[in-house]
């Protein structure tokens, strides 16, 4: 089932497969729901899946406002709450790891369980500040669909692995066309803003909700190990009471991608 839901003055697109207890799969900075294309047919078999673009991106409405954490929270309650659902998996990566965490914190009596991938930081370091502002600085100059970006995300979505045994051409045309359809400019560069702003780290030790952390061993994005001004992904898992890490090693950010196979295994092993 997929359809519109009119939710918070705007239209969210959704798609709902499967049957079961609902997994709520929350969407990344660039490619919508279909970020979620290679884990999605797999984890319906098991759970009722939900699907969804955030506003602003995908076949979501596209309002010219700032875009910020607390608009695509309210967001997914709406969602829900439109839906029927009282109690959901979420399930967040990239910069949806951020929004799960900030839905988390505010409403954890909507969560049961909660599974970060691609890279779950608390706050960027100082580099990853700084390849969020390279992203705002080529898409202002360019255009989220460009190929200039497309060039930029792909080095920093996979590993070196990954882009030479596909071939560098072959992902950037793909990361154009998913870029161009799913994403416009100026609420990318405001997701950036987002995570370059976001700091959730106070907020983690409260969390009590089982966790998942995801990332891969060679994500540059949203590293494993941040440096000192950051909080990357070991130290999520370590700061959430009780959750559980797993390093997709040879991997970059891309890891739903690059080990679709693994990444299913574990999310799979944790939600049941």
């Amino acid at each position: 089932m997929h359809g519109f839901a009119d939710v918070n003055g705007t239209r969210l697109w959704y798609r709902l497969t499967g049957s079961g207890e609902c997994v709520v799969q929350v969407g990344g900075a660039v490619s919508a729901h279909e970020g979620y294309d290679t884990i999605t047919p797999v984890l319906a078999e098991h759970y009722e899946v939900l699907d969804y673009d955030h506003r602003g991106y995908g076949q979501s409405a596209r309002p010219h406002q700032r875009y910020t954490i607390d608009v695509w929270c309210d967001d997914l309650v709406a969602l829900l709450d439109h839906l029927g659902k009282e109690r959901v998996h979420i399930h967040g990566g990239s910069m949806g790891s951020f929004v799960a965490i900030a839905f988390a914190l505010a409403h954890p009596d909507r969560v049961d369980k909660l599974a970060l991938g691609a890279g779950a930081v608390a706050k960027c370091d100082g580099m990853g500040i700084s390849h969020f502002r390279v992203w705002q600085h080529i898409a202002r100059a360019y255009g989220v669909g460009s190929r200039e970006m497309a060039d930029e995300l792909v080095n920093k979505a996979f590993s070196r692995h990954h882009i030479d045994t596909v071939g560098l051409d072959t992902l950037v045309e793909g990361m154009i066309d998913s870029a161009s359809r799913n994403a416009d400019t100026d609420v990318f560069i405001d997701a950036c803003q987002v995570m370059i702003d976001a700091d959730v780290r106070a907020g983690l030790p409260h969390l009590t909700v089982p966790t998942l952390v995801m990332v891969g061993s060679e994500d540059v994005l949203t590293p494993l190990d941040a440096g000192p001004g950051g909080v990357g992904a070991r130290q999520v898992a370590e700061l959430i009471p009780g959750a559980r890490l797993a390093v997709f090693e040879g991997s970059g950010h891309g890891h739903y991608i690059e080990q679709a196979d693994e990444s299913i295994a574990v999310l799979l092993d944790f939600l049941h």
